[in-house]
Order: structure tokens, then sequence, then C-alpha cells
């Protein structure tokens, strides 16, 4: 009451001085009060591109090579010249990740094979004294029957001349077709050392067959895809469909067929399962960054801001339930004594005997919770970015004798997979 006493009287000076107004903004701001602190979001423009100029206006993007960290706190300081210290705003804005050059290596390695691939027949197989089963085994001198059937299949080969030979390959009940590179010298063949491409440890190959273009309906009239049925109509449910167990991250490279200018080209895309859906990899993403008011100016904030919903309490139930003891679980199995998690009532039950009497306080057992879910909630959590740490402040609702909102904030110490977070500070009260 005394503040807005004194803010009145402070008006009353409007008619005493000659600069009144001055005077009030200084005696408002000695009273610490914040006129315009806003927490924002914001989705840059086209023309936003251009009063940024530079390569970012020339591609409407941003990228490693033009990071949005140099050239954002000045647009942010244009586009908002009146907001307090403290506030924040959440920019989204078109990021440049560039394409996947191992797809296109591994079609170019594709179109080589398929230009000079030779797949052993039935009648070659009976010719080399192979054809009961029209394999190869453990027992074939593979490098010497390869050898002589080359000469004999190539009487005409130059050298420099190369083969990619397909064979089938028995072995402990599995018959598996292999490609082998062999290279004549002018006077023998024999096996290169020229390997497929690499593909990234963490995708996974796999090439449509014609029963799954039949499978997808009308991609299966001519096992290929075209105009009229594009592949991003149809992948992103066949990998549901075929891979029903696959968890978020897990990524696969389709290689298809598609008809175009009456050609039959083969083609490949990266997928990705993000949130139970899996996305085509796009050269161009959507990026958000939050950029924080400071006495220097706009900062950029990795900070990740997260409110617990149910799932998550559940997340917490089910990691008791598997990790500490069922014991601890309610006879719903949603609601755990140990960090005092309900997913029913969307809370930590902070009062006393809901949680475990190893925790000293309802906050130390909050904390457990809270750091033994997030490695399950973010398991691709970076530890920083663009040499920022990375916060994890996450919201809470606790009940003892009332819902109240808290905050608790943990560090991500080392990134994903199985990132590592350490506490912060918190719970605080919102």
């Amino acid at each position: 009451m005394k503040k807005i006493l004194y803010i009145v009287s402070l008006f009353a000076l409007v008619f005493a001085g000659c600069d009144p107004m001055e005077d009030i903004y200084k005696d408002v701001d000695a009273l610490g009060i914040d006129n315009n602190v806003r927490s924002l979001d914001y989705a840059l423009t086209d023309d936003d591109y251009s009063d940024i100029g530079g390569d970012p206006e020339k591609y409407g993007s941003f990228s490693i090579y033009d990071a949005a960290a140099n050239y954002l706190p000045d647009f942010l300081a244009k586009k908002y010249p009146t907001l307090d210290l403290t506030s924040s705003v959440r920019v989204t804005y078109a990021f440049y990740q560039g394409g996947l050059n191992y797809i296109g290596d591994y079609l170019d390695y594709l179109e080589n094979v398929a230009a000079i691939s030779y797949e052993l027949e039935p009648s070659d197989y009976a010719l080399l004294g192979y054809g009961e089963h029209d394999n190869f085994d453990y027992k074939t001198p593979i490098a010497t029957v390869l050898a002589d059937f080359l000469l004999g299949k190539y009487p005409d080969a130059v050298d420099g001349d190369e083969k990619a030979i397909i064979y089938a390959y028995y072995d402990y009940g599995v018959t598996s077709n292999i490609t082998e590179f062999w290279v004549f010298d002018g006077s023998v063949w024999a096996e290169s050392n020229k390997v497929a491409p690499a593909i990234p440890d963490d995708v996974q190959l796999y090439e449509l067959t014609s029963a799954d273009y039949g499978s997808m309906g009308a991609p299966g009239n001519y096992n290929n895809f075209s105009e009229s049925d594009a592949p991003e109509s149809y992948l992103s449910t066949f990998l549901a469909v075929k891979f029903p167990y696959s968890v978020d991250g897990d990524k696969y490279i389709v290689v298809y067929k598609y008809y175009a200018d009456r050609v039959t080209e083969t083609k490949a895309k990266e997928y990705t399962l993000t949130d139970g859906v899996w996305l085509e990899y796009s050269s161009t993403v959507a990026k958000t960054d939050q950029y924080l008011k400071t006495a220097n100016g706009w900062l950029f904030d990795p900070t990740i801001l997260y409110t617990m919903v149910a799932d998550d309490y559940q997340m917490i139930v089910d990691y008791v339930g598997a990790n500490v003891g069922a014991d601890y679980l309610d006879t719903y199995g949603t609601a755990e004594a140990y960090f005092g998690a309900n997913s029913y009532y969307v809370e930590f039950n902070i009062a006393a005997g809901n949680y475990d009497a190893s925790f000293a306080t309802w906050q130390d057992a909050v904390k457990a919770g809270v750091n033994a879910y997030l490695p399950l909630k973010f398991p691709n959590a970076v530890a920083q970015v663009d040499g920022v740490d990375v916060n994890y402040v996450v919201t809470f609702a606790g009940y003892a004798s009332g819902m109240v909102d808290y905050t608790i904030t943990f560090k991500c110490t080392k990134s994903g997979p199985s990132p590592e977070f350490e506490y912060v500070e918190g719970p605080t009260q919102k």
C-alpha cells in the first residue's frame, strides 16, 4: 500500500517540475517494479529474413555457417526495444541442416553395381558343380571357383574390367545373396577391396520388395512409386506397420523404385521415428531457440522449459515398478510411494508418508524422482548447444494440503543416448 501511495504522489509532481515524467520513471525504477517483462513466442517471416540481410536473406534460413545466434540478438533488440531485463523470446526459424551425403553415395554405389553386376544362375551353379542346391557354402573355395568362372564367362575382358558378382551363400540354415567386386588385370580375375559405402551406425537399411509394394496398394501395380503414387504418401505408414516394435530415435533408409518420364530409378529416403511417427529427413527444418534479455543485450539461452503431464508421472510410476519394487505401487498401477508420483491425480504427493522414509524431505524425494525421469523423457538430450550448457526447468504439481506448482532445475552433463543430469536448484514454488 505504501508503494501505491508513493507512486500516486509522484504523479502530483507533473505540475511541479520541468521534466516531471523523467523523474517519475526514475522513481518507479527505484521501487524495483518491472514494467515490461514478457515471455514471448515469435516465428520469423520472409520480411524478417530480408531485414536481417546477408545469406539468411538469400536462402531464407540460417545454418551452421550463418548461425542464428550471430543475427538474432540485434534483430530482437530492434523488434522489442521496450522489453525489460529478464524478458525472453522463443524464436522459431528455418535452419538448413544439409543433405544426407551418405544416401547419394549409396545410390551411386547401387547404380554402379547394376551396371556391372552379374548374378549366378542355376545353369552357372550346375556348370561349376554346385547345381544341387544352387549356392555356395563354407566348403566352397569361392575365390578359386569365381576366378575360373570369370575367365570363361568373359573371354574378351581387358585390363581394368570390373564385375560385381552376386551369388547365393548358405550358412547355418540361411541362404543370403553376397555381392563381391572382381577386377581383371589382363591375365587373371581377383577380388577387389571395393565395398559398399558406409551407412551411419544408427541407421538400418531396408530395400522394398514386391510384397512390400503390394501391401501398400496402388504401388503394387508396377512395384514402384510415381508422381501419382508418391513415396511420402506411403512410407511413414508402411514403416509403422513393418516395424511395430521400433522406439523413438530409430532410423531407416528405405530404398525404393520410382518411375518418371518412362524411366525407373532407384531412390532412397531416411526416416526417423519421432514421437511415435516416422518422419522423413528434411534438409531444412523449423528450429526454436530461446533468447534472454540481459544487461549485455539479448543472449542465446537453450534452457528447456517443460511442464509435466499425466504420462510423465506414469513414466516415474513405471520406473519405480521396474527398478525399485512393485510393492511401492498402488493397486491401480497409477501411483507409487517411493518418490510420490501419481499419474491419476497428475502430481507428486508430497505429504509425509507418501514417499520413502530413506528421503529426509519431500524435496529430496522429488529431486531423485525427476533425476530418474529426465533420461527417460529426454533420451536425446544434449549437454550444450553452441557451447552453452543446457538446463532443464521442470514444472510439476505438488500436493500436501492443497495443490501447488513448483519448478526444479537440472543441467544435462552428458548428451544422449543415455544422457545424464545434475541437480541445480529447486523445488521452488511458482
